[in-house]
């Protein structure tokens, strides 16, 4: 049998190889601005023993205060820290796997709600790149910084129409061109986010330039009621997800597209009721 043959494609030259930089450790950010500052932001992480955050326990906290300039860049790191507490509970194996945190790290620890609450309150805006998940527990642990919208780098970047094939922070980062070297705890991943917001998109503007500019921009959020049952698979394929504790199915839009929903969600499921709510980024995240 004759083989056909294949060139193989060549591995030495340098358009195959890339090179990953490391991203900056928090303490060596600037600690003097050098523009003036237009927007002070908390960026914030939380490591959790499981999902809910109506039921489940915060066990770790990390803040970092981020002075930003008004063109979105950061100008400098004002101060940071963490916090551990202590679930009262068996912390499941692969969260303590996954963060380095088990019930000996935190036995005894208590966060100090006081300090914490007027630490992030020095912000005039909250972030963190899963916000609906970080969000809601933050606001359980201390409710005096209800007050303080969010912004998600997650959903807030069009991670997708810049050509990114996904949104997970350490696969951004890798994108970026950069690596981050150390565990998946609060702190680390409050590091690895300064650096993504920091780096620039196809556009030219910072990944934070262009969260904090949609961010602020109000959405609607559909719900579809009384959707049958059997519709399930439908509403999931068109992105609609579902709401354990309200048990609806339901999206968000911009106000521009909320008729062209409502039409598909009709059409997609007969008989749900479109129920409408507007959402701005001080209700957005943290409150399903």
């Amino acid at each position: 049998m004759n083989t056909i043959p294949i060139e193989r494609p060549r591995t030495d030259s340098a358009a195959s190889v890339r090179a990953l930089r490391r991203i900056p450790h928090i303490d060596d950010w600037p600690k003097a601005a050098s523009q003036p500052v237009a927007t002070r932001l908390a960026i914030v992480d939380v490591e959790t023993d499981g999902l809910d955050p109506s039921r489940d326990n915060l066990i770790q906290i990390a803040v970092a205060l981020v002075d930003v300039s008004q063109d979105g860049r950061i100008l400098r790191v004002v101060d940071h820290g963490t916090a551990l507490a202590d679930p009262g509970r068996q912390i499941p194996p692969r969260i303590a796997k996954l963060t380095g945190i088990d019930n000996g790290a935190v036995r005894g620890k208590k966060i100090r709600h006081a300090a914490l609450t007027k630490f992030i309150c020095q912000a005039d805006v909250a972030l963190a790149h899963n916000a609906g998940f970080d969000a809601g527990f933050c606001r359980r642990l201390l409710p005096g910084i209800e007050h303080l919208p969010w912004i998600c780098s997650f959903r807030d970047v069009d991670w997708l129409g810049h050509g990114f094939d996904g949104a997970k922070l350490g696969h951004l980062l890798m994108q970026q061109g950069l690596f981050a070297p150390t565990a998946h705890d609060a702190i680390a991943d409050v590091e690895a986010l300064l650096a993504l917001l920091d780096s620039e998109l196809p556009t030219g503007e910072t990944v934070l330039a262009e969260a904090m500019r949609t961010a602020q921009v109000p959405t609607v959020r559909i719900f579809a009621e009384r959707a049958p049952y059997e519709t399930r698979h439908e509403l999931k394929r068109f992105g609609y997800r579902w709401n354990p504790h309200k048990k609806v199915w339901w999206t968000e839009v911009a106000k521009a597209d909320v008729h062209a929903e409502l039409a598909l969600l009709l059409r997609i499921a007969p008989g749900a009721r479109p129920v409408q709510q507007t959402m701005t980024w001080h209700t957005r995240h943290g409150q399903d």
